[in-house]
């Protein structure tokens, strides 16, 4: 074998045999430097480097940056907002597409949906967030700013036999003050909604700010509360939080959830928004003659002809 095919060999290392003795430096120097290149990228295992990043697909991934409630739940914004998605332990009610809502928000959602999932072996049902962006949607005044979410209540067949299976319903259902459906065919679940409220009260996360229902269902939930001997802190805390909303529907066919403003969120209101109020025409005073002002009553003055 020539020079020339040593040289073309796929292996530096073999070229000192094959090689001519005035190759012997040139080889060394080449060897050492590979050697020394390899061992500060970590493949001789003296040196380790970090492990690679995470390799995005696509052109030009952007970062995925962390949601935004913007204003308040009646007139705001939803920035970078974060789909929920259905699953074994998250229902969709049919129609319903506006699941876009904060990133605690949703994770509180999927947290208890699968903690329920767990313990009674039922999903739940999920109608309306928020739009992607936010701002107004069909059917609500608020649901605005990400923070908002509606549940629809668990319910079972108003019989003996049906006390323990759920019923996955295709719309909300109307309950009257005695928990029960209008058609008289459902029952109020009160134990499966009870769990569903322990869930989103205890969450080590997010703190629910309000849960909307009526105040005939709130009563049912509260005494069942009472009579399983749940942590009085717990039924405390359900009693500030479950009302009734003022000038709107009673919400006696679903949970109306929405969160605290997260912290980080620094554009977020509590509460609602409320116009100003409409501004007053200012009238200017009328000028009164120094013999009103002194005697209490105005002069008479002559009509003038034109």
């Amino acid at each position: 074998m020539n020079a020339r095919a040593a040289v073309n060999s796929s292996s530096v290392i073999l070229w000192p045999a094959f090689a001519p003795r005035w190759y012997a430096g040139s080889v060394r120097v080449i060897r050492w430097f590979l050697c020394t290149l390899l061992t500060l990228c970590g493949v001789t295992g003296v040196a380790h480097a970090d492990p690679p990043a995470r390799v995005h697909r696509g052109r030009n991934p952007a970062p995925v940056r962390p949601s935004a409630s913007v204003g308040w739940p009646n007139n705001g914004s939803l920035d970078n907002g974060r789909h929920l998605a259905a699953s074994t332990s998250v229902r969709i009610l049919p129609g319903r597409v506006l699941q876009w809502g904060t990133d605690e928000l949703v994770g509180l959602l999927e947290r208890c949906a699968a903690r329920l999932k767990r313990q009674l072996q039922a999903p739940i049902t999920v109608g309306d967030l928020s739009a992607r962006v936010g701002g107004r949607i069909a059917r609500h005044r608020s649901h605005q700013s990400g923070r908002d979410a509606d549940l629809a209540f668990f319910a079972r067949p108003d019989s003996p036999r049906g006390a323990w299976r759920p019923v996955a319903p295709t719309d909300y259902v109307v309950f009257d003050r005695t928990g029960r459906s209008l058609d008289g065919t459902l029952r109020f679940d009160t134990a499966r909604n009870w769990a569903l409220v322990h869930a989103l009260l205890t969450d080590p996360r997010v703190r629910v700010e309000r849960i909307f229902i009526s105040s005939p269902l709130r009563s049912l939930l509260l005494q069942h509360a009472r009579a399983i001997h749940a942590p009085g802190r717990v039924i405390s805390l359900a009693a500030n939080t479950l009302v009734q909303p003022a000038r709107v529907s009673p919400h006696d066919n679903h949970f109306h959830i929405r969160i605290v403003c997260p912290s980080g969120d620094r554009r977020c209101h509590t509460g609602v928004w409320l116009p100003p109020p409409p501004r007053r025409r200012r009238v200017a005073p009328v000028r009164r003659s120094r013999a009103a002002t002194t005697h209490g009553y105005a002069p008479r003055h002559r009509a003038t002809d034109r």
